[in-house]
């Protein structure tokens, strides 16, 4: 009889204990993959009830912080295929990139729209979410955004794995090749593809995507290698990039994720590394602050792929996160 009593009693606590844990435990890849789609579902029904969302949760878009009934979560009415997760258990972190549908006037068919996302997970509820998104992208560039690359979601084998302290060092390593004009300091892959908006800005052709242009407005084609690119010196016209935010490191898939904020204070016209002097290939002049949300692919060491979500604010403007 005693030993039943015993039975029950640890019965009972177990259950007690695994409720606790799937209501406030820690949130592995699956959870936090699935939170991400719960988030989605309510923003496109416009009910923030619908996600677990904090008492204390905080919201941007764009830099601005909105309340859960503005933005996209008005706007937005439509989800697509294209869907890329990074998950970071140990960080209580997710990012998320992909195409949703924003409403348009009536008769006028829905704008297709580059989300970028950010969620902070804390006993499973979300107490930070911050957006980046684009509207209206072009049709040129939709090609690039129907099914994401193979080599970004593939999981990396233990030996082509890097370290969260190595991933983030690589991740900067870019940003500083950026500010400085050289391609040297950067791990490049010599396959590595990048996209800016949907549009690919370097790298090998995509399958499916439409013929790359042949020219740039600052000289070699947008077919060149990832390390051509920085070493041109196009990238002068980005003055500084500041603050750099990695907020989502995937260990497992290789993956870094995070907000950083491109300033253009307004050069109207670089030197190139072949010491030629041209106009700016950005923004005629005109000083521009833009946060920038970038995925990147870590692969042996090597940066492989870089998706690159932004968008264009006043000058000085904070990320809103400060």
């Amino acid at each position: 009889m005693r030993k039943n009593v015993l039975a029950g009693v640890l019965s009972v606590v177990l259950a007690a204990s695994t409720n606790a844990q799937t209501k406030g435990g820690a949130c592995d890849r699956a959870c936090l993959t699935a939170i991400v789609d719960q988030y989605l579902a309510a923003m496109v029904a416009h009910d923030s009830k619908q996600a677990p969302f904090a008492a204390n949760i905080k919201y941007t878009e764009n830099a601005a912080k909105l309340p859960l009934t503005d933005g996209l979560w008005f706007t937005a009415n439509g989800l697509t295929d294209y869907k890329i997760y990074i998950a970071d258990p140990q960080g209580g972190a997710v990012g998320f990139i992909g195409m949703i549908n924003d409403h348009n006037v009536p008769g006028q068919p829905e704008k297709p729209t580059i989300l970028a996302l950010r969620l902070k997970v804390v006993n499973r509820q979300i107490t930070e979410a911050e957006a980046v998104t684009v509207r209206g992208v072009g049709a040129n560039n939709l090609g690039n955004l129907k099914t994401p690359r193979p080599t970004i979601m593939e999981t990396l084998p233990p030996s082509e794995r890097r370290s969260r302290e190595e991933l983030i060092k690589i991740t900067n390593l870019y940003f500083d090749g950026i500010e400085q004009s050289t391609g040297d300091i950067v791990p490049f892959d010599d396959e590595c593809n990048r996209l800016e908006n949907g549009m690919r800005t370097a790298g090998p052709p995509l399958s499916g995507a439409p013929p790359p242009q042949t020219k740039g407005k600052f000289g070699p084609p947008i077919t060149q290698r990832c390390v051509d690119g920085f070493n041109s010196g196009v990238f002068a016209v980005i003055t500084a990039i500041r603050p750099r935010r990695v907020l989502v490191v995937d260990e497992e898939k290789g993956l870094t994720f995070g907000v950083f904020m491109f300033q253009h204070k307004g050069l109207a016209t670089v030197k190139g590394k072949d010491g030629e002097t041209r106009g700016a290939a950005y923004f005629n002049g005109e000083p521009v602050t833009m946060p920038m949300a970038e995925m990147f692919k870590i692969k042996n060491g090597k940066i492989r792929d870089v998706e690159a979500i932004g968008i264009r604010l006043p000058y000085g403007m904070g990320s809103g996160w400060e």
